[in-house]
C-alpha cells in the first residue's frame, strides 16, 4: 500500500492517487481533539496518525507524556493506524496497544545514519511487544544495506509477522519500492518536491505515475540502471510506460551501485530481467557476468545484461543507439569524426565509428587514456587542448561534462566548436546541454543526447522482453518529457 505522508492541511486533497494517508501531527501546529477529528474525516481514505518526535526526525520537541496522549487520542476517535516509535516507553507502548480497539497499531525503528550490524535483534524486541506492524526504516550508507532490510522482509513474512521495511538515502531510494515485491506492507510518498519527510523519499507522482507502484506485486520481474550517480536518468519513464503498454508485470529501477559484485550476485538469485549499466560501471562489470556477447567483448564495455536461464550475458546498445542517432542526419563514412572521452561510452561509440569507416580521433583531457583507447582501435589520439588544431566534421562529446546537475559546463570552450560541423552531446539530461546550445549558434547541426537513448533503450527492451517499442510513441514522450524536465 502507498502512503502519502500530510505535512500540512491544504496538501490532504493531493493524496488522491495514495492508498493511505499518514497525518504527521508534528508538523501541524496547535492540534486537539476536535481538529485531529476533522482532519481524519477530511482525509477520506485510511489514516496513520504519526507524531513523530525530534529525536527521530520530527518536529514534535513538546512533553513526552502529551505526545503520546495525542496518540490515544487518534485511537478513541478511530484512527486506522497509530504508529509510535519503538523508543518510545515501553509502558506507553504496551498501553497502546492493550487500547487499541479497531486501530492497527504499528511500533517504528528509524536510524536516520546507517542500517546496524543488530537489525534483526532491533526486529526480534519489537516482535515482543506484538504490534500489528513492525516497522523498521534505515539509512543506507551503501547498496548493500538494503540487502539486509530485503534479507529481514523475508524473514518477517516466513514468520507471518506483517513488516513494513526499507532503506531511506539515495542509495536506499529503490527499495521503497523494491520492498513492496519482497512483501513489505506499506511505503510512503511525499506530496511533492520539497515536501519530503525523509531522505530519499519520492513523489506521490513519481511511485504511481513513473514506478507503477500500484500494479507491482510479488512476481513482478526487476530491471533497471545500475550507476553511480543515476539520478540523472530518465530510461524508468520509457520503460515502465512500455511495461505499462504491452501490460508487462515488471518495473525498472534505478540503482545507485558502490559495491558492484556484491550486487551482481544478490540481484542474480532474484526474479530479473536485466540491468543498464551506466558510468562508472561499463567495463568493470564485464569481470562479474556469466558470457559476453560478440560486439560488447569487441567494444571492450557493457550497458546491458540480460538474464537468459539464469545466466547474465552482457551486451552493448550504446553502439547502436549512438550510430543510429548520427546516420539520421549525416553520413559516416569517411568523416572526420572527433569522440571526446575514453571511458565506456566512448569505447562504444568508437565501434561503430570504425564499423561505418569514419577517421576517429580520440580526445581526452589525459592522453594517455586516449592513446589506450585509441590504440584498441588503431585510431588517432590527443589531449583535449588538440582540438583547436584540427579540422573535423563531426564532435562527439562522450564524457560526462555539462551532466545535470552541472549544467554550465562544456567539455571544450566556444572557439574550439566549428562553424557547421555535426555537435553530437551523449549527455541527454539536460535535453540541449551547454556544448549543443553552442554549437547550434554557430549553426552546428546538434543531435542531443536523447537521440542516443532512445535507440539504445528501445534495443534494450527488445534484448529484455523480445519486444519491439513503437518508436514514434515512446520518442513523443520521451522528448517532451525531457524538455520540460529541463525547463
Amino acid at each position: 500500500m502507498l502512503a502519502a505522508v500530510i505535512t500540512e492541511l491544504k496538501d490532504i486533497p493531493k493524496a488522491k492517487d495514495a492508498d493511505l494517508a499518514e497525518l504527521r501531527l508534528d508538523y501541524i501546529k496547535n492540534i486537539n481533539n476536535a481538529k485531529l477529528k476533522n482532519l481524519m474525516q477530511n482525509c477520506r481514505k485510511p489514516v496513520i496518525v504519526t507524531n513523530r518526535k525530534k529525536s527521530e526526525g520530527g518536529f514534535f520537541n513538546g512533553n513526552e507524556n502529551k505526545r503520546i496522549e495525542t496518540l490515544k487520542n487518534a485511537l478513541e476517535l478511530g484512527a486506522d493506524y497509530v504508529d509510535v516509535e519503538y523508543s518510545s516507553d515501553k509502558k506507553s507502548i504496551r498501553d497502546l496497544i492493550h487500547n487499541k480497539r479497531k486501530t492497527k497499531i504499528i511500533v517504528s525503528y528509524h536510524d536516520f545514519e546507517k542500517t546496524p550490524g543488530d537489525i534483526n535483534k532491533i526486529y526480534v524486541r519489537i516482535k515482543k511487544l506484538n504490534p500489528d506492524f513492525i516497522k523498521i526504516v534505515t539509512n543506507a550508507r551503501s547498496v548493500a544495506d538494503n540487502f539486509r532490510i530485503f534479507d529481514l522482509i523475508r524473514k518477517a513474512n516466513k514468520e507471518k509477522r506483517k513488516i513494513i521495511a526499507f532503506c531511506m538515502g539515495d542509495y536506499g531510494k529503490f527499495s521503497r519500492i523494491l520492498s513492496i515485491i519482497f512483501g513489505s506492507q506499506i511505503t510512503y510518498a511525499s506530496i511533492s518536491k520539497r515536501k519530503e519527510s525523509a531522505s530519499g523519499q519520492l513523489t506521490i507522482n513519481e511511485m504511481v505515475g513513473h514506478y507503477r507502484i500500484k500494479k507491482i506485486n510479488k512476481n513482478t520481474k526487476i530491471v533497471g540502471l545500475i550507476g553511480n550517480p543515476v539520478e540523472h536518468s530518465w530510461s524508468h519513464i520509457m520503460h515502465n510506460a512500455a511495461f505499462d503498454a504491452f501490460d508487462i508485470n515488471a518495473v525498472y529501477l534505478k540503482f545507485r551501485v558502490d559495491r558492484l559484485k556484491e550486487f551482481i550476485d544478490y540481484f542474480r538469485k532474484l526474479n530479473i530481467m536485466g540491468f543498464a549499466v551506466t558510468v562508472p560501471h561499463k567495463i568493470k562489470v564485464m569481470e562479474c557476468l556469466d558470457e559476453i556477447d560478440r560486439q560488447a567483448k569487441e567494444i571492450g564495455a557493457v550497458n546491458t545484461i540480460v538474464s537468459k536461464n539464469g545466466r547474465l550475458v552482457g551486451c552493448n546498445t550504446d553502439c547502436h543507439g549512438a550510430i543510429r542517432a548520427l546516420k539520421a542526419k549525416t553520413r559516416l563514412k569517411n568523416k572526420n569524426a572527433i569522440v571526446l572521452g575514453a571511458g565506456g561510452t566512448a569505447r562504444a561509440i568508437a565501434y561503430g565509428l570504425k564499423e561505418e569507416k569514419s577517421n576517429i580521433i580520440i580526445l581526452n583531457r589525459t592522453a594517455e587514456k586516449a592513446k589506450k583507447l585509441a590504440d584498441y582501435f588503431n585510431c588517432d589520439y590527443g589531449s583535449l587542448e588538440h582540438l583547436k588544431n584540427i579540422d573535423y566534421d563531426i564532435l562527439i562529446n562522450a564524457t560526462s561534462v555539462g551532466m545535470h546537475p552541472n549544467i554550465g559546463s562544456s567539455p571544450v570552450p566556444p572557439d574550439c566548436i566549428k562553424n557547421g560541423a555535426v555537435v553530437f552531446d551523449a549527455v541527454f539530461n539536460p535535453y540541449k546541454t551547454k556544448l549543443l546550445k553552442i554549437a547550434e549558434k554557430k549553426g552546428c547541426t546538434v543531435i542531443p543526447g536523447i537521440e542516443m537513448l532512445i535507440y539504445g533503450n528501445m534495443m534494450q527492451f527488445r534484448l529484455w522482453t523480445n519486444r519491439d517499442l513503437p518508436e514514434s510513441v515512446m520518442k513523443k514522450m520521451i522528448v517532451v518529457y525531457a524538455k520540460n524536465a529541463s525547463n
